[in-house]
């Protein structure tokens, strides 16, 4: 068996900065030396649920990773039998998407402490020398064929690869079909965010906040003044305009249990704009979405807990 171990950024990912995705965990849960590696996850995971973390890096953050992924790093990747990811980054932040996406064996990377109660306490017990002895230790009858990663890689265990590759990654002509394949395509939840916040992109948020706190202030205002069947005619005043074709169905009743709508999903916007066309709070069933959201959302939410049983029977109710 021909095994790769690969290090995670600056490799698999062309960005060698996770700058971009901690500000992506902190935006929807709020609610590059070592040093400054730990101080960015205390400050952007402290307090935080581990769940939330979870749930957020299983839905918001495989999209903005796969933007980023360095497509020569993944064919010579993906053309092993067995493969391993290697990341600086808390494991929980990358483990489902290089699992389910780049279809790793396993990950390697720091582990977040949490207390007893559940909560991250922004600290991470793995450095450098451990991940590199833990990786040591899934080889120690088999050594790896190959080593993916930075010249200038302060990680240990390439002495134990049979050979090195430094990006960028020029791969032959001679591929076979496994090669070929691209990584699993990533389904988009609903974020906050729909790019991903570089530094230089962070700023801008950061200067435009005031206003557009402003601007969403007023029209949470006005709609929550106005009723529901004037918003329609006066959307274009925000730069919006509804289209409707078609007749609305009749509203839920004694006889008739109401009509069960299916929306595209990629924004909470759907249903917003649904029940403005129906003239009818339509709930809205979530996941992962910000407290925030659920909080400024105009029509009900119910967050769903991604147990099938538990989530089936309230889509039901």
């Amino acid at each position: 068996m021909e095994s790769v171990v690969s290090e995670f950024e600056g490799t698999l990912l062309k960005d060698l900065d996770p700058f971009s995705y901690f500000m992506l965990l902190a935006f929807e849960a709020s609610g590059l030396d070592d040093a400054r590696l730990k101080l960015m996850v205390f400050f952007m995971t402290v307090g935080l649920w581990v769940s939330e973390i979870e749930s957020i890096s299983r839905a918001f953050l495989p999209k903005f990773y796969m933007d980023d992924v360095d497509m020569e790093a993944w064919k010579v990747f993906s053309s092993h039998d067995r493969r391993v990811v290697v990341t600086k980054t808390p494991r929980v932040m990358v483990e489902r998407f290089t699992n389910e996406h780049l279809r790793a064996d396993e990950v390697i990377g720091t582990e977040l402490v949490v207390t007893r109660f559940g909560f991250a306490t922004g600290f991470v017990k793995s450095d450098i020398a451990s991940i590199s002895r833990r990786v040591a230790k899934l080889f120690v009858d088999d050594e790896p064929i190959l080593g993916l990663g930075r010249a200038t890689s302060s990680f240990q265990f390439y002495s134990l690869c049979k050979e090195k590759v430094h990006p960028p990654f020029v791969t032959n002509q001679n591929l076979n079909d496994q090669q070929l394949l691209r990584p699993l395509p990533v389904i988009f939840q609903d974020g906050c965010l729909v790019k991903r916040p570089t530094p230089s992109t962070t700023l801008l948020i950061l200067l435009w906040l005031p206003l557009g706190i402003l601007l969403a202030t007023i029209q949470i205002f006005i709609r929550l003044i106005l009723p529901m069947q004037v918003i329609p005619y006066i959307s274009h005043s925000f730069g919006g305009k509804i289209v409707v074709k078609g007749k609305p169905p009749p509203l839920a009743s004694r006889n008739s249990p109401g009509v069960l709508f299916v929306c595209t999903h990629r924004t909470l916007m759907d249903p917003v704009i649904l029940s403005n066309v129906v003239m009818c709070k339509i709930p809205a069933v979530t996941y992962s979405i910000s407290r925030i959201s659920e909080i400024l959302s105009p029509i009900p939410t119910i967050r769903l807990t991604g147990i099938r049983e538990v989530d089936a029977e309230k889509i039901k109710k």
